[in-house]
């Protein structure tokens, strides 16, 4: 997978005054299973990880992924675009009034319009594959974190996108739960569909992932492969927070 950024702009109003994260921000990456942003809160992951889903709009500049331009103006490539994509927020975003099962099946038959018995069909051989179709029958407020996050993962499977892009997926679990989500994520990799991944898991992005992207106040400091990111940093601050992250 190839994603290209050219002289991207992004700006936004925040108690009636404009702030600029991107100022100027360009790169460009290659890998073929997991890509990690990471970086200390605030630096923009999030927000970059949003404009590659077309979620948000940039203020300037172009974003390519595999050679195709995202056209952010035009609504319907957009959705089209969209409907390729696999996307895992930190909050599982699952409706309270559907069970699993549903929950799952909901982009097959809302976004895609597949009928029922087939969406069913595909609903339960991911959730089968994720160990988790054992609560297909239950709401979201009956599951744990690690179950509901599973099946927003499931989620995000069940139409085979091209790619997906998972924003902190563990930011809200207890310490085993998050081992349980992480290791799911890795397993994800025999899947063969691009990941792209903001956390604050060093150890996940350290046996995880290919290539990494390190952002600060909207700026890349850093991006490498992963041996050499770890082992030797180059960028000052880039060393301080990785020596401050092994550090307990």
């Amino acid at each position: 997978m190839k994603i290209s950024v050219s002289h991207l702009k992004k700006n936004f109003t925040l108690e009636h005054q404009q702030t600029e994260l991107f100022q100027d921000l360009s790169f460009s990456v290659e890998f073929d299973h997991v890509l990690a942003l990471i970086g200390p809160s605030g630096s923009g992951k999030t927000t970059l990880l949003r404009l590659l889903a077309g979620l948000e709009r940039p203020d300037e500049g172009i974003i390519t992924i595999n050679e195709e331009r995202l056209q952010f103006h035009s609504p319907k490539w957009l959705k089209q675009y969209q409907k390729k994509l696999g996307f895992v927020f930190q909050q599982q975003n699952l409706f309270p009034h559907y069970t699993a099962l549903e929950n799952v099946m909901l982009p097959l038959t809302l976004v895609h319009h597949e009928k029922s018995a087939t969406a069913q069909e595909k609903a339960i051989a991911i959730m089968e594959r994720l160990k988790i179709f054992q609560h297909a029958a239950k709401k979201p407020h009956q599951l744990s974190g690690g179950e509901a996050q599973r099946v927003a993962i499931a989620r995000a499977l069940v139409t085979e996108p091209q790619f997906l892009l998972l924003d902190e997926p563990t930011a809200s679990l207890d310490p085993e739960m998050k081992v349980e989500i992480l290791d799911l994520i890795a397993a994800l990799k025999t899947m063969a569909r691009p990941i792209i991944v903001v956390t604050h898991e060093m150890g996940f992005a350290r046996t995880c992932a290919e290539r990494l992207l390190f952002l600060e106040q909207g700026v890349i400091l850093e991006q490498g492969e992963t041996t050499p990111f770890f082992d030797h940093p180059q960028h000052p601050r880039v060393k301080k927070f990785l020596s401050h992250v092994f550090a307990y």
